[in-house]
């Protein structure tokens, strides 16, 4: 009697650029309003960014944080899907308001300034997480932070929201720096070069390609295999094939 167990490891893509690009994307939109670069006419931005909301910037980030479950990175999935679900609620905050009739539905002032506020608290703490990562990276958790931060000051402050706005722009060009960076290092630096730099901080040196991944920084170790009688392993490129052969009773 012949019992075979084959376990295959396949590399996991790297999601962190289909986040970052969803994120960079919606949030530089949503900011055309809190600018004022759309001139007289700020709830037709809304229209637009209703949609984006919930599949670009929602629906995207969650699977890309899905994603990085598969690869053991907690800050990776706790941002995508934090971030995800936020979009997601900000765009069925609008659908709201806008299928009730007259101000049933109407956001109280309060109540958002508080949304944004708390939104800001969690994002500072993951900022706090990226100290541990590159410069690019702490670099955009914190211009998100203090974007939340003005846009929930700026709820009742139109000077205080025009602030969050352009902190908000910045925002976007540096999640699309990092979504490039992830995108090109992994496919033309092959994961060893960095062709488009991030910057490291000098107490957390560069160490094989991980450097290279963020938020898809930490990536789930392999596991070393106990040596067996009869085990047979086998490499075949990136794919590990783990066959246990098992002789039973004849």
């Amino acid at each position: 009697m012949l019992n075979i167990r084959r376990e295959i490891h396949l590399p996991v893509p790297n999601p962190a650029p289909l986040g970052l690009f969803a994120f960079g994307f919606t949030t530089a939109l949503l900011q055309v309003k809190h600018t004022g670069l759309c001139g007289d006419d700020p709830e037709g931005v809304i229209t637009v960014v209703l949609g984006f909301a919930i599949f670009f910037g929602g629906l995207l980030q969650v699977i890309a944080g899905l994603g990085e479950v598969r690869r053991n990175n907690i800050l990776g999935y706790t941002a995508f899907l934090l971030f995800g679900g936020l979009w997601m609620s900000l765009g069925t905050v609008d659908i709201v308001q806008i299928l009730a009739p007259g101000d049933v539905a109407k956001p109280n002032p309060k109540a958002m300034e508080a949304m944004l506020i708390m939104a800001s608290i969690f994002t500072y703490i993951l900022w706090v997480c990226t100290f541990k990562l590159n410069k690019t990276i702490n670099l955009l958790f914190f211009l998100l932070g203090t974007t939340l931060l003005l846009l929930g000051l700026g709820v009742q402050n139109e000077s205080v929201d025009k602030a969050g706005g352009w902190f908000g722009l910045l925002t976007s060009a540096v999640a699309y720096w990092l979504a490039a960076a992830e995108l090109i290092n992994d496919i033309h630096g092959e994961g060893k070069r960095e062709i488009i730099p991030l910057g490291h901080f000098s107490w957390n040196k560069f160490k094989d390609h991980g450097g290279f991944q963020a938020p898809g920084q930490i990536h789930q170790p392999r596991l070393k295999r106990q040596s067996l009688p009869n085990a047979i392993i086998a490499n075949d490129g990136d794919a590990t094939f783990d066959a246990d052969i098992e002789t039973g009773p004849l």
